[in-house]
């Protein structure tokens, strides 16, 4: 999903219907609405630390950072099946 390049205008709106059609084959819509939230989020926070020259990967700060992201990628993908949302 982050992989794509975004490519369009206003007069030539982007065309990546192969890549949302990809994503409802393993999720429904909220699960597919927050991926897209999580990933536009880093997205932007990267930017925005990198626009200011604000090095998050400094000292001992990090080392907290690190020990949070080691995720089982089948517990995570468990989560976004299950989630907390239940569709009616």
């Amino acid at each position: 999903m982050t992989n794509k390049l975004y490519q369009g205008s206003p007069e030539s709106p982007p065309q990546h219907y192969e890549a949302l059609n990809e994503l409802k084959k393993y999720y429904n819509h909220s699960q597919i609405v927050e991926l897209s939230f999580v990933s536009g989020f880093f997205n932007f926070w990267n930017r925005f630390t990198d626009v200011l020259e604000i090095d998050i990967e400094q000292g001992s700060l990090m080392e907290s950072f690190s020990k949070s992201t080691k995720i089982d990628p089948k517990q995570f993908e468990e989560y976004m099946r299950d989630g907390w949302w239940k569709e009616k």
